[in-house]
């Protein structure tokens, strides 16, 4: 379920990336904490999990390059954990310059089923290598496109010009995921107040066109408010599942680097 939001959230936010950068809205040692939440006609609401994303205070050199280190981890709680044990960990490794990705690594466990996974970007020759951990099978591929990682592109959009964004405007995006770049669409639909335990927050709502043959009981069961201010962050998504909706909401955040503004 954790990946599955994920992978939600990056359909919608790396969309943009036909817009024109304006600056930069993170900074290094920003941390967001994030709170999953499961409904079903069995279990009730029940808090499933958390998820924490965070930057590293100060870049790292590798390959030649200087890159920002970022974190995410998620894990399921409480009884839900009992019922479905997930131990998730990804790291992305991003050009300070172009804001794409270098490195990726995925490192999870969910239930009975385990994945540890490297992959390396040259993203001027449009060059992949994807190595299996487990198996030590290393995939190489080519791609015309310049393309993100999962983590990578949260942050990536972060960066972009949403105010001339158009309501019912539709966006392609490239994802590598899995040893293969997927074109992923999106549509905005307006402007709504959300209502979170941070506060009532102006958001930009979005409904992506999802990854077919997933967990996902149709094309577009989702929709994700991201904050219409300068640090455009995710604030809450909504997914409905095979079975039951998944919920995921900002609870917590640090070292932001613009004011968090709330409605009165």
């Amino acid at each position: 379920m954790i990946k599955s939001i994920l992978v939600f959230f990056v359909s919608i936010l790396i969309s943009f990336s036909s817009s024109a950068l304006y600056q930069q809205a993170y900074k290094q040692g920003e941390e967001l904490t994030f709170k999953l939440y499961y409904n079903s006609a069995v279990t009730g609401n029940v808090t499933a999990g958390k998820v924490v994303s965070k930057i590293d205070k100060k870049q790292t050199n590798l390959y030649g390059q200087k890159l920002q280190r970022i974190v995410l981890k998620g894990e399921t709680k409480g009884a839900f954990r009992w019922f479905f044990k997930v131990d998730d960990h990804y790291e992305t490794y991003i050009n300070a310059e172009n804001q794409l990705p270098s490195y990726f690594k995925k490192r999870i466990s969910e239930g009975g089923y385990e994945a540890s996974r490297d992959v390396r970007f040259e993203q001027d020759s449009g060059k992949i290598e994807s190595l299996n951990n487990k198996n030590q099978d290393l995939r190489k591929y080519r791609t015309e496109f310049k393309v993100q990682d999962l983590l990578s592109s949260l942050y990536y959009i972060r960066n972009f010009n949403f105010d001339s964004i158009q309501l019912n405007q539709k966006f392609e995006i490239n994802l590598f995921m899995d040893d293969s770049v997927y074109h992923i669409q999106f549509e905005f639909m307006g402007y709504d107040i959300v209502k979170t335990s941070l506060g009532s927050i102006k958001c930009m709502k979005f409904s992506p066109y999802v990854l077919t043959g997933g967990v996902f009981a149709d094309e577009t069961p989702m929709t994700i408010y991201v904050s219409d201010d300068k640090n455009h962050l995710p604030i809450y998504a909504v997914s409905e599942l095979m079975v039951g909706r998944a919920t995921m909401e900002l609870v917590e955040h640090k070292g932001l680097k613009y004011p968090f503004v709330t409605t009165k």
